[in-house]
Order: C-alpha cells, then structure tokens, then sequence
C-alpha cells in the first residue's frame, strides 16, 4: 500500500449504502474490495459485472471528491502559511 501524502478517508454517504444492498452478497463484496483497492493504490477493477461495474463507479465519485478536497485544502493551507509567514520574500 502507497502511504503518499493522500486523504485519510472518504465519504460513504447513504445512496452508497442503498446501492450496495441491492446486490447480492458476493457482488456487494466485490464492490467494497474493488473501492478498497482503488482508494488506497488508485487500482482500477478489471473483473466487476456491470451491476457492480455501476455501483463502484457511484462510490468512485465520491473517492475522486475525497482526493481533490483534500488537495485543496493542502494547497490553501499552503497558501495561508506564506501569508502568515510573508510570502517567503526578504
């Protein structure tokens, strides 16, 4: 597993728990290993039936918004400390 400076979760919102149960068991399984895998090694799933292929891609969106809100909030932290700290300029 990749421990590059990424978020440290992502948000699994109701409508994901909604789309989950209507799968089976094993296709929900599926599902959750897939989004395991590409939260944390960005590993796309090869093998998903197309019900599951539809389910991941929802869950995806919200690993995908999970990712660019944590790198904006680095970057406006970023740009705070150097208004804190002066920009860095002598």
């Amino acid at each position: 597993m990749s421990r590059e400076k990424r978020p440290a979760y992502f948000r699994f919102f109701l409508e994901a728990c909604n789309l989950i149960s209507i799968l089976d068991v094993e296709s929900a399984g599926h599902v959750i290993q897939a989004v395991s895998a590409y939260f944390s090694d960005n590993i796309e799933p090869g093998d998903l039936s197309k019900n599951e292929r539809t389910v991941f891609n929802r869950l995806r969106r919200d690993v995908d918004k999970s990712f660019s809100d944590y790198e904006a909030a680095v970057t406006y932290g970023k740009q705070g400390a150097e208004k804190r700290n002066g920009g860095g300029k002598s």
